[in-house]
């Protein structure tokens, strides 16, 4: 008889396939040798349930083999965990039983042919024994499993017509959901910063919770200021329900109304409005969450409440000014990034021990750094000591974890360091959108290229309407040397957003390296018009017109790059950039020996960009990349 297929197993952001022997994190195939593994699969069989260690040694260690059991055990589950990110001593998958044996105590899902999770096995809290046949002979287990599952095969089939009937039960659990960006209804334009705070706050705390798929801010906010059905838009991104809401600022009064919408029939699931006052923002925000949680039918254990309630101040006015920073944060510019700055250390001055703010704080520096307006040298440390300072605060911090991540490749050059925090960050929070936009860089920058595709692909299988998440899979496809598909997908991120500077950016760039300089250089205009003449942008120029033999306008862009140095901060690396063009060696390695002395963030994709090919075959370039710790 043929071996019944066993679906693969999703918890947190890894998934089993028993059948395969493999365990994936984030769709990226995780190394581990075969006994943690079994492990494991024997763990999954039964979630909830304690596996004696007998039963780990009758089915790794028979009684004929000679091996020290309990070194080898030891050695086992420590590899185990080591490969989940779990902790012994505060364990989020694998509870240990002294003397007795192993539980895991993580939510598990079995997922159908499509990748979707119809069915929750277990979790911490209200696990649900499923393989009482355990304690069987191999033999019997195997009829045991054989029998289940003709049982819930006739039990499908008895109950395939009632699902025609009712599409969904009427106290399924809404399993999708997109909040679109509440509408400022204020006469005071000011307000602004409390209307997308409180969106942005819903839903980082939504999308928290296990068994809710919470669309992204990217994507949601493109539908800002646009009067569009909310149906619709649930529609085009494939959830279940769309919460919509308008803020109204009346003084020292915050008026807040708010919809469900259930997408498929259109129907109202739940409307409500609420009251407080400005202080109170803090209680109106917790009520709001409580109540959306509620009406989407989510049962959450309680460690799931006090995640979907938890604060991190309970000063409203640090609160607001955090708002505040984030708001001008997010509109990813020089100026909004300073003001960024200011808001986030006015929240701190406010509640000294305020984690979220110093993690704010970190995100300014680093584009502060980004946008090259302070040199890294300058504005990395700042940010790497607010980051730490946030973690010293609360070490579950995900946002935290994610600065330093970042911080370690782009500017310490700590590979091993950066690893670490990124999966730290993706293990306590899977969904935060900053961690899959900056692991795949961290992949990339090791030379790591097909894990940091497949990380971006899953991305954007998640959220294919949005630009940036479009953009980032293009990125991760140029520096993976796929040239034409980046330009490809690079195309596809100007079909969802025009407008979207950086898409040109790196569509020029992959014209460049495929020798297609003629057709770079409109492209490249058009991100120099979009970002006001950035300074990257004339670098990228003043390559492509060395590429197409126009020395006098390369050396007159050079010439332009200096004369901006002189006012502002201006990489290294960009005049680099052009003598290596030029085919200037000298220039070239002078200027990135400068660059490197700055630590500016590209080195770490050095081994990578196709620019420097004209440099690749010199032993100077083959040092820098030694010196800069680049892995091989």
């Amino acid at each position: 008889m043929a071996e019944l297929k066993r679906p693969p197993i999703r918890f947190g952001i890894f998934e089993v396939d028993l059948q395969a022997g493999e365990l994936r994190r984030q769709g990226v195939k995780v190394k581990l040798q075969q006994q943690p593994f079994q492990i494991l699969a024997m763990l999954l069989e039964c979630p909830g349930e304690v596996v004696t260690r007998e039963e780990v040694q009758k089915r790794l260690w028979p009684t004929d083999t000679f091996v020290d059991f309990d070194r080898g055990l030891n050695r086992a589950t420590n590899r185990l965990r080591e490969s989940l990110g779990d902790e012994a001593d505060n364990p989020r998958f694998i509870e240990t039983l002294p003397r007795r044996g192993y539980r895991f105590i993580g939510q598990v899902e079995k997922l159908d042919e499509g990748g979707s999770a119809p069915e929750l096995v277990s979790g911490q809290d209200n696990a649900v024994p499923t393989n009482r046949s355990r304690h069987l002979p191999s033999f019997g287990r195997a009829r045991a499993r054989i029998g289940f599952a003709i049982a819930i095969i006739g039990l499908g089939l008895l109950t395939l017509a009632a699902w025609f009937f009712f599409l969904r039960p009427r106290d399924g659990a809404i399993q999708s959901l997109a909040v679109l960006p509440f509408v400022n209804a204020s006469s005071d334009s000011n307000a602004e910063y409390l209307s997308d705070g409180i969106t942005e706050s819903l839903i980082n705390n939504l999308s928290q919770l296990p068994n809710l798929r919470v669309m992204a801010r990217s994507t949601v906010f493109r539908y800002k200021g646009k009067d569009t059905d909310p149906q619709k838009i649930g529609n085009d991104l494939r959830v279940q329900a769309v919460l919509s809401g308008r803020l109204l600022q009346q003084g020292n009064v915050l008026v807040i109304q708010a919809e469900l919408m259930d997408v498929k029939t259109g129907t109202q699931l739940w409307g409500g409005q609420f009251n407080r006052g400005v202080e109170d923002v803090l209680a109106l925000q917790d009520d709001l969450s409580s109540e959306i949680a509620e009406k989407l039918r989510l049962k959450l254990t309680g460690d799931e409440k006090q995640r979907l309630a938890k604060r991190y101040t309970e000063d409203a006015e640090a609160y607001q000014l955090y708002l505040k920073g984030r708001y001008y944060w997010n509109k990813r510019s020089p100026e909004g990034t300073r003001k960024a700055v200011s808001y986030f250390q006015q929240a701190i001055d406010k509640d000294p021990a305020y984690a979220l703010a110093y993690a704010g704080l970190a995100d300014a520096y680093t584009y502060l750094s980004f946008f090259t307006v302070v040199p890294p040298r300058e504005a990395m440390p700042s940010a790497k000591a607010a980051a730490m300072k946030a973690l010293e605060i609360d070490e579950h911090l995900a946002e935290a974890h994610v600065s330093l991540g970042y911080i370690s490749f782009a500017y310490d050059w700590d590979w091993t360091a950066a690893g670490k925090h990124f999966d730290q960050a993706l293990a306590l929070n899977p969904t935060l959108t900053r961690a899959h936009n900056f692991y795949p860089l961290y992949l990339s920058s090791r030379g790591m290229a097909q894990q940091a595709l497949a990380v971006a692909k899953a991305a954007l299988d998640l959220d294919p309407a949005s630009p940036s998440v479009s953009h980032y899979l293009a990125l991760q496809l140029y520096l993976a040397r796929q040239f034409d598909q980046a330009i490809e997908q690079c195309h596809k991120t100007l079909d969802l957003d025009p407008n979207f500077a950086v898409a040109y950016q790196v569509l020029g760039q992959a014209y460049l390296a495929e020798g297609m300089n003629r057709e770079a250089e409109p492209v490249l205009e058009k991100y120099s018009a979009l970002s006001q003449g950035s300074a990257d942008s004339l670098a990228l120029l003043g390559y492509s017109h060395a590429r197409l033999g126009e020395r006098s306008q390369a050396l007159r862009t050079l010439e332009e790059l200096k004369a901006t140095s002189k006012k502002s901060y201006v990489p290294a690396f960009y005049f680099a950039m052009i003598y290596a063009a030029l085919e200037d060696k000298d220039q070239a390695f002078m200027q990135l020996e400068k660059g490197y002395d700055e630590r500016f963030a590209r080195f770490a994709y050095l081994k990578l960009e196709a620019l420097w090919d004209p440099l690749r075959s010199d032993e100077r370039f083959s040092d820098l990349v030694r010196r800069v710790g680049i892995p091989p």
